[in-house]
């Protein structure tokens, strides 16, 4: 009885503080400055920002934040990618779902999950993150795996998905999955943004394929 009593004033504090923040402008969608910076980067054949902005996880999906975020980190160098149990997630859907991930620039949090920028103080007070670890792009590049995926997404440039190559057909079973989905939420903006891209990238399923088979045959 106590701890549901102390879960409602932690939710009922927790909704005061972001409600607050809204108002205060304290806690601001993202702006599409933001997405424009992540668009220049790329994995799995598309933009950043078309993951984060559109590729949203299910309310109660935990574990993709880490990704997110991940990507997000790739994007801004001066960032700092943070790791922590948020005690929101914990009353939510139990400790072993607590984990969470995001960045910060500044004084400033970016959440990849609510798509949000916070002040980091307010951040702090809302979700009181605890067994935080942060890393610089040069703590995270410490392991040769970690350094391999971060030239493997950082380096990759839209020539790369113009031209026949191994990047280009990589994501050959991403894209159209990724058509349906945009097809599915009927989203107006998130399918042209794609189409945007896959014009960009001069996309054409019978062409990639073709490629594809090249690349097969030459590796055999």
């Amino acid at each position: 009885m106590f701890e549901k009593i102390k879960k409602q004033l932690y939710q009922k504090k927790t909704t005061l503080l972001f409600n607050q923040g809204l108002i205060n402008k304290k806690i601001v969608p993202f702006d599409e400055e933001f997405y424009e910076k992540m668009s220049h980067t790329f994995f799995n054949g598309l933009p950043i920002s078309l993951h984060i902005k559109y590729l949203k996880p299910l309310p109660g999906m935990p574990g993709e934040c880490y990704d997110r975020s991940l990507f997000m980190f790739f994007c801004f160098p001066e960032s700092l990618l943070c790791r922590g149990f948020h005690k929101t997630l914990e009353l939510d859907y139990g400790k072993e779902n607590e984990g969470h991930g995001w960045i910060e620039i500044g004084d400033y949090v970016y959440d990849p999950s609510l798509l949000m920028k916070f002040d980091k103080e307010l951040y702090y007070s809302i979700y009181m993150p605890t067994n935080i670890k942060k890393y610089t792009i040069s703590q995270y590049c410490s392991t040769t795996e970690r350094k391999k995926l971060y030239d493997d997404i950082t380096k990759t440039t839209i020539y790369d998905l113009q031209t026949p190559g191994i990047k280009r057909t990589n994501f050959i079973a991403t894209i159209p999955l990724v058509k349906n989905i945009a097809e599915m939420s009927a989203n107006q903006d998130f399918i042209r943004a794609l189409n945007e891209h896959l014009t960009l990238i001069n996309y054409d399923e019978k062409q990639i394929s073709r490629e594809l088979n090249l690349v097969i045959k030459k590796h055999n």
